[in-house]
C-alpha cells in the first residue's frame, strides 16, 4: 500500500485526468469547481508603475508608466479603461490625484509637486481601478517615495527621532541643518504643534540650540499613536519661515518578534520549520540571535536572523513542555517571547524548493490522524493548478510535483482534510527562468557633455527569440540620483511577488537581483512569515462568490438609481444630465432599467467637472428621488515607517544637486513640461463670468444679467427686482422671459427656471425670498448661455445665490443631484532638449537628474527599437533602466550604465 501510495503522488497528473476518478458528489471535485467558479467571478487586476526615479523635491514631476495585468498570466488586462493615481501622505490624506486613460492596459501620466500641494516627508503612490475596489485595499499598488525641498530659501534639513517612553511620553529630538553646507541651524525659533486624528494634542515654541537640535518632550496616550504627527515651523529670519512635518514613529524601543510554524501549526511530536520575523519600532528588519528553551531552561533551538529580520530554524515540540524564545538585540538586551502552543493531533505541511525541476511536499500526521483522507491543492492566483486526494496511511507522505506545471510566481500550497477545511497551508515561490531577456546597447561607451546618445534594444523570449514588447525608459545621472537595486519596486518583485503580499516588505528587489547570492533562500523565508489571503475557504467551500459593488470601468460617466418617494425603484425613468467640461458642454439623456438604475457613460474630458443629473417618472413628472453613486477613495490605512531616508546621505545628495540646478530659475524651480498637441485639448474657463460671490451657475458664457446684492437694499421682496430688467417680464408674480415664441396658442411660454443655490424651486416661490439674503441674480436668457441647461433653460433660467447663512422658504428637491466627476489628468510630454538644433535655452545649465523619459517604446517584430537623446553639462555615469512586458505577460526589466565626460 505505502508504493502504491508513492506512486500514485509522485506523478503530477493533469486537472482534467484527476477528474475522472472523481464521483459526481466528490467533496474534492466540488471544491475545485467552486474555486473555478470563484475566479470565473472574481478576475484580478495587478498595477504596476515604473517611476523615473526614487526620491523627489518641490518644484520636480514625477512620471510614471502604468501596466495594469491580470493576475493569472500577468498579461495586459482588459477589464479596466480607467486608472486612479493618489500621492498619499502617511496620515493617509490624498494630496493629488491622476486619472489615467488606459488602452489595452497601458497608461501613463505625472505629478506636478508644487509647494500648495505637498511638503517634505515620506508619501506613498497608490494606483487602483474602480474593479480593484471589489477586492480590499491590501493589494493595491504601493510605491514609497520620500519628497524634500531643495529651493535655495527653503534650503533645511530636518531629521527627527522619536523615542517612546512608558509613562505614554514621547521624546522627540529634531535637528535643522542647512542644506547647503549641512552646518546647524542654531537660535532659530521653532514653533511646532503634535496632532493626531486632526486634533492638536499639543503646541509650543521653542529656540534651537547651537546643534541646531530642538528637543520636546509630550504625552501621547495609545489611541492617538498610529496617526500621529508632529508639524514644525522654523523662522530662518523675520521674513520667511519653513514648515517640515514627521511621522510620530518610535525610533528607539523593544523588537517585536513574531514566530510562523510552517503550514501555520506546530504539532507535538512532530519535528518543524519555524519561521520568525524581528522589526525594529521603525518597521524594519532587526538583527537577532536566540534560542528556544523549555520550562526547565533546557535549550533546545538556537536562531539567527539571516536577512530583513528574518531566519528559521527547527523545533520538534515535545507534550507536556511549554516553550520560550529568548532573543537578544543589537545592543545585546534580552527579551522573552512565548512560541506559539503546540496543537496534540493535527498535520505539518512542509515543502522544500530548492530543486530545478520539482517541488518537494512532506505531510506529516500524528497519530490518531494517520489513516484518515485529506487532499492537496496547488494554486496560483486562484487557479488550480494541480489537485490529489489520498488517504494518509503512514506518519509521513513525501512527494515531488514538476515545477513544469506552474508559472512563475507565487504557488499556494494547501492540504485539506476529508471535511474539506484546510488543515496547513504554505506559500513557495516558483521560479521557471522563463522571463523576457534583453541587451542593451549604445553606440558609444562614453559621451561629452550635450552629445546624442543614440540606444538600441533587443528584446528576446527565454529561448531567445525575438519578441514584441510594450517597455518603459528612465535614464538618470547616478551621481545625483543614487539607485539602490535592491530597494526598487520593480515589474518583476511587484507582479510576481508583492501584489499577492499585504504589508510592508522591505527591499522588494533584493529577491530578483542575480547579485543576492542568497536571495532564494530568504525568499523562502519571508513566504514563510509575510500575511497573505485573496478568499476565505469557508467562503469558496459554501459556493459563496460574493457581492460585486463596483463594475469594470470601461470610461468616465455618472450612474444612479431613479425611485419613488417611497424608495420603489422607478423603470424607464427620463434623465438628462448637464455639465460644462473644458472641452464643451455636456447634455446627455437616458432612461432607467427595470430596477431603476442608469448609467450615463462614454465621457472623455479633462479635469474635474460638476455635473446636474434631472430624473422624471416615464410620465414626465418630478415626483420622484434620485441617487447618484459616489465612489469611495479606498481607505488605505497606509504604514508609517521611520524618518531615516528623509535624512539618507544619497537623498541629501540629490537635494543639494537639486537646489543647484533650482537655482538658475526664476522663483528657484524650473517650469520646462509641455503638454502633449495629441491628447490635450486647451482648457477653458467653466462656469460662470459673473461675479457672483459661491455662484452654482451652470452657463458656459455667463450670465446675461447679473443683479448685485448692493442693488437688493431698496426692495421688500426678490420679485420687485425683476421690473424694469431688459428681456424678462413679471407677470402675476411670476417671471416670463421676452421674445422667447415657439407656439402660437401659448406665444408666451412658460415661466423661467428659477433656482437657489443649483436647486431648482417653484417660481411662484420668488417673492417670498428676503433680498436681503440674497448675494446676487444671475439671468440666463440667450441660447448661448442657457443650453447648458437643456430643458429647464427652454424658457431661460434665474439663478439666484443666497448669503452664507441666508434663510428662505422652499420646496424639498428628490429629483435634482449633483455629483463631482474626475476627468482624466491632462498629459504632459518630458522635455527632451535637442541641442543639435539651436534653442533660445542652450545659454541655460543643463544639471538634469532625469536625461530622459519615455513611457511607450515598442519592439518590433525583430524585438528592436531604438532611442536617441543628449546628455547633460556634468560628468558622471548615466543609469538606464528599462521595463515593460509583452502579450504573453512575461516581463523584462534591465539596468544599463554609461559614462559622460567633460
Amino acid at each position: 500500500m505505502k508504493r502504491k501510495l508513492l506512486v500514485l503522488l509522485s506523478f503530477a497528473l493533469p486537472l482534467t485526468l484527476l477528474f475522472t476518478a472523481f464521483t459526481d458528489d466528490d467533496w474534492l471535485k466540488n471544491l475545485i469547481t467552486n474555486i473555478n467558479k470563484w475566479q470565473e467571478d472574481h478576475p484580478q487586476e495587478k498595477v504596476h508603475l515604473h517611476l523615473d526615479k526614487p526620491f523627489y523635491s518641490i518644484g520636480d514631476d514625477i512620471w510614471f508608466k502604468a501596466y495594469v495585468v491580470n493576475s493569472e498570466k500577468n498579461e495586459l488586462s482588459t477589464i479596466s479603461n480607467v486608472l486612479y493615481v493618489d500621492l498619499v501622505d502617511e496620515q493617509d490624506s490624498v494630496h493629488q490625484s491622476s486619472v489615467v486613460p488606459l488602452n489595452n492596459g497601458l497608461g501613463n501620466g505625472d505629478f506636478k509637486l508644487t509647494d500648495s500641494l505637498v511638503s517634505t516627508g515620506k508619501y506613498h503612490i497608490k494606483a487602483y481601478t474602480r474593479w480593484m475596489q471589489n477586492f480590499g485595499d491590501d493589494f493595491i499598488f504601493n510605491k514609497d517615495i520620500v519628497i524634500g525641498d531643495a529651493r535655495t530659501f527653503t534650503n533645511v534639513l530636518a531629521k527627527a527621532n522619536f523615542k517612546f517612553e512608558p509613562d505614554s511620553k514621547v521624546k522627540t529630538s529634531i535637528t535643522y541643518l542647512n542644506l547647503a553646507d549641512k552646518n546647524p541651524m542654531a537660535g532659530k525659533s521653532v514653533s511646532y504643534a503634535l496632532i493626531s486624528k486632526g486634533t492638536t494634542l499639543s503646541s509650543g515654541k521653542t529656540i534651537t540650540d547651537g546643534e541646531g537640535k530642538i528637543t520636546l518632550e509630550k504625552t501621547l496616550k495609545s489611541q492617538y499613536v498610529n496617526d500621529a504627527y508632529l508639524e514644525t515651523e522654523i523662522f530662518m529670519d523675520k521674513d520667511n519661515s519653513v514648515k517640515r512635518r514627521f511621522s510620530v514613529v518610535n525610533s528607539v524601543g523593544k523588537v517585536d518578534v513574531q514566530f510562523f510554524p510552517e503550514g501555520g501549526r506546530l504539532v507535538y511530536g512532530i519535528r518543524s520549520k519555524v519561521g520568525f520575523k524581528a522589526l525594529l519600532p521603525n518597521g524594519y528588519g532587526a538583527n537577532i540571535t536566540g534560542s528556544v528553551v523549555d520550562q526547565n531552561n533546557q535549550t533546545v533551538a538556537e536562531f539567527e536572523s539571516s536577512h530583513a529580520g528574518m531566519g528559521v530554524f527547527p523545533l520538534q515540540p515535545i507534550a507536556g513542555n511549554k516553550y520560550t524564545a529568548v532573543v537578544k538585540d543589537a545592543s545585546g538586551k534580552e527579551t522573552r517571547y512565548p512560541m506559539p502552543v503546540a496543537d496534540n493531533e493535527g498535520y505539518v505541511l512542509a515543502v522544500n524548493n530548492t530543486r530545478t525541476d520539482s517541488v518537494t511536499i512532506l505531510i506529516s500526521a500524528s497519530k490518531l490522524l494517520v489513516g484518515k483522507a485529506a487532499a492537496l491543492i496547488m494554486q496560483q492566483n486562484n487557479v488550480v493548478k494541480y489537485a490529489v486526494k489520498a488517504k494518509i496511511d503512514q506518519p509521513y507522505v513525501k512527494m515531488n510535483v514538476a515545477k513544469s506545471l506552474f508559472n512563475t510566481g507565487i504557488l499556494q500550497v494547501t492540504l485539506l482534510s476529508a471535511e474539506s477545511a484546510p488543515v496547513a497551508e504554505r506559500l513557495v515561490f516558483v521560479e521557471r527562468n522563463d522571463q523576457l531577456k534583453m541587451n542593451i546597447t549604445s553606440n558609444k561607451t562614453a559621451y561629452s557633455k550635450r552629445e546624442k546618445v543614440q540606444m538600441r534594444l533587443a528584446l528576446n523570449d527565454a529561448d531567445g527569440n525575438p519578441i514584441q514588447g510594450n517597455l518603459s525608459i528612465a535614464v538618470t545621472d547616478a551621481n545625483k540620483v543614487k539607485v539602490d537595486e535592491d530597494d526598487q519596486v520593480t515589474i518583476c518583485s511587484n507582479l510576481l511577488l508583492t501584489s499577492d503580499l499585504k504589508g510592508y516588505i522591505e527591499k522588494p528587489n533584493y529577491y530578483f537581483n542575480p547579485a543576492n547570492i542568497d536571495r532564494a533562500k530568504h525568499l523562502d523565508y519571508l513566504l514563510l512569515t509575510q500575511g497573505w489571503r485573496r478568499f476565505k475557504w469557508a467562503d469558496v467551500k459554501a459556493g459563496k462568490t460574493g457581492d460585486i459593488t463596483y463594475q469594470p470601468q470601461k470610461s468616465i460617466g455618472v450612474s444612479g438609481t431613479v425611485t419613488t418617494i417611497g424608495n420603489k425603484p422607478i423603470p424607464n425613468g427620463k434623465l438628462a444630465l448637464y455639465g460644462n467640461t473644458p472641452q464643451g458642454p455636456l447634455l446627455v439623456d437616458t432612461i432607467t432599467d427595470e430596477k431603476g438604475n442608469f448609467v450615463i457613460d462614454g465621457f472623455s474630458f479633462t479635469n474635474d467637472v460638476k455635473f446636474v443629473v434631472r430624473a422624471k417618472n416615464a410620465k414626465g413628472k418630478d415626483r420622484v428621488r434620485i441617487a447618484l453613486n459616489r465612489v469611495p477613495v479606498p481607505k488605505y490605512n497606509s504604514y508609517k515607517l521611520g524618518n531615516e531616508d528623509v535624512a539618507s546621505n544619497n537623498f541629501v545628495d540629490y537635494l543639494m544637486n537639486t537646489q543647484k540646478r533650482f537655482d538658475q530659475f526664476p522663483g528657484g524651480t524650473p517650469g520646462r513640461t509641455t503638454m502633449l498637441k495629441e491628447v490635450l485639448i486647451k482648457d477653458k474657463k467653466t462656469g460662470s463670468t459673473s461675479t457672483v460671490k459661491g455662484s452654482k451657475a451652470l452657463g458656459l458664457n455667463g450670465a446675461d444679467v447679473v443683479l448685485s446684492k448692493e442693488r437688493m437694499v431698496s426692495y421688500t421682496n426678490l420679485l420687485q427686482a425683476f421690473y424694469g430688467v431688459a428681456g424678462v417680464e413679471v407677470r402675476n408674480d411670476i417671471v416670463y422671459r421676452i421674445g422667447r415664441v415657439t407656439s402660437l396658442t401659448r406665444p408666451r411660454g412658460e415661466p423661467m427656471t428659477v433656482m437657489v443655490d443649483g436647486m431648482t424651486i417653484d417660481p411662484s416661490t420668488l417673492k417670498d425670498i428676503s433680498p436681503m439674503d440674497v448675494e446676487g441674480v444671475e439671468l440666463f436668457t440667450s441660447g448661448a448661455s442657457t443650453v447648458i441647461y437643456g430643458d429647464a433653460g427652454v424658457w431661460g433660467v434665474i439663478q439666484i445665490t443666497l448669503k452664507k447663512g441666508g434663510e428662505m422658504y422652499r420646496l424639498p428637491i428628490t429629483y435634482l443631484d449633483r455629483i463631482m466627476v474626475k476627468g482624466y489628468t491632462p498629459q504632459r510630454e518630458f522635455y527632451s532638449p535637442a541641442y543639435d538644433q539651436p534653442s533660445d535655452r542652450d545659454a541655460e545649465a543643463d544639471l538634469r537628474s532625469t536625461i530622459y523619459w519615455q513611457p511607450n517604446v515598442v519592439t518590433g517584430v525583430d524585438g528592436k527599437a531604438s532611442i536617441s537623446y543628449f546628455t547633460a553639462d556634468e560628468p558622471g555615469t548615466y543609469h538606464v533602466i528599462v521595463e515593460g512586458l509583452n502579450l504573453d505577460g512575461k516581463l523584462v526589466r534591465q539596468t544599463y550604465d554609461f559614462k559622460v565626460g567633460n
